[in-house]
């Protein structure tokens, strides 16, 4: 006798589900088969991370909700992070850092963009943690550095898929790539800064003084950024550094020449905003000298006239002038003669 349909065997089976991960989380995983997988559910990454041959990728690119959201929960009960990394994930950090933990690095970096409208420089914190078959990224809105690096690992790049040492320098690779074009922009912004301090003409001079502060603020808040991150890649390339193994140690030296490239751009800038600003004092106080000169000209013109006309204004009754039929006509041309001699002997000098 065959079961009743609806019953028997087949109505113990239930179908298998999988919870899904929260939104804004983007998890590949390369298994040790090396078959590429983008449809893992929340209840199958612990497996994967016990898999000594499987690398996972998780980028997290949102921090709503924080510790206590369903992020910090992904972070703190799924990955088993140490509660103070999750927090520093969703509390932004003032510098880079790298802390070394038993089983994971806790990588601090920022991400630079330059915004079109204020002409600013925008920062954007990417915290990372790196195991030894997976890497993790958390940062607020999507990046396109690390969408670069999403696309490397579909496409199976032989580098990136090798190991989570690779992918955790690709990543750092990837943020610090933006940070030269940055630097040319900025580069192309003081120079033209100079070009304007050269201009003739003197009504854009606040303009001016006021993107040169602002170049200075940025490039002194970036160069706060930079060079501790300068340090991180030095730490990860240390021989103590025991999850970045001897052969991923190579291409971290590469990315901190980049920055160390970064560093003299900005110090270079910095001084050329300097010397600008001692271009731009030294010609306020040529104008000002100037007024002073013409104002000490026109005083000096003035002055005889002065006294000639103070003493003639004094009203004696014997002054033998007052009587002087043309008197008046005469005083006005030697007014004006010894006038027209103090502007030409000023001018003479180049006072006027």
């Amino acid at each position: 006798m065959f079961p009743a349909a609806g019953g028997g065997i087949l109505a113990g089976v239930h179908p298998v589900t999988t919870e899904k991960l929260p939104e804004n989380v983007d998890l590949l995983v390369l298994d040790a088969s090396g078959v590429l997988r983008q449809d893992v559910g929340l209840d199958e990454i612990s497996g994967y991370l016990a898999d000594p041959n499987a690398l996972v990728w998780c980028d997290v690119y949102s921090t709503e909700g924080g510790q206590s959201g369903p992020y910090g929960s992904l972070l703190h009960d799924v990955f088993g992070f140490d509660e103070l990394t999750v927090e520093d994930c969703f509390t932004r950090n003032h510098l880079p850092k790298v802390d070394i933990y038993d089983e994971y690095l806790f990588v601090a970096l920022f991400s630079f963009h330059l915004s079109e409208k204020t002409r600013r420089v925008q920062t954007v914190e990417v915290d990372m943690y790196v195991g030894k078959g997976y890497v993790v990224c958390v940062h607020p809105r999507p990046l396109r550095e690390l969408e670069r690096v999403r696309r490397r690992l579909v496409a199976r790049d032989e580098f990136v898929s090798s190991s989570a040492a690779n992918v955790a320098h690709t990543v750092i690779d990837a943020v610090v790539d933006e940070y030269l074009p940055i630097m040319n922009r900025l580069s192309a912004m003081v120079d033209g800064i100079e070009e304007r301090l050269f201009d003739e003409d003197p009504d854009d001079d606040t303009d001016v003084l006021g993107s040169l502060f602002l170049l200075k603020h940025e490039l002194a808040a970036l160069r706060r950024l930079a060079m501790p991150m300068r340090d991180v890649v030095g730490v990860l390339m240390r021989p103590t550094t025991r999850l970045i193994p001897e052969e991923s140690r190579r291409h971290y030296d590469d990315v901190r020449d980049h920055l160390i490239r970064v560093v003299d751009m900005i110090d270079t800038m910095r001084d050329y905003l300097a010397g600008s600003l001692d271009i731009y004092t030294t010609q306020q106080t040529q104008r000002i000298n100037q007024s002073l000169q013409r104002l000490t000209a026109i005083s000096t013109v003035i002055l005889p006239l002065t006294f000639v006309t103070s003493v003639y204004g004094m009203n004696f009754q014997n002054m033998p002038e007052l009587g002087t039929r043309y008197g008046y006509f005469v005083l006005l041309c030697v007014l004006a003669i010894l006038g027209a001699f103090m502007l030409y002997y000023l001018h003479r000098k180049k006072m006027l």
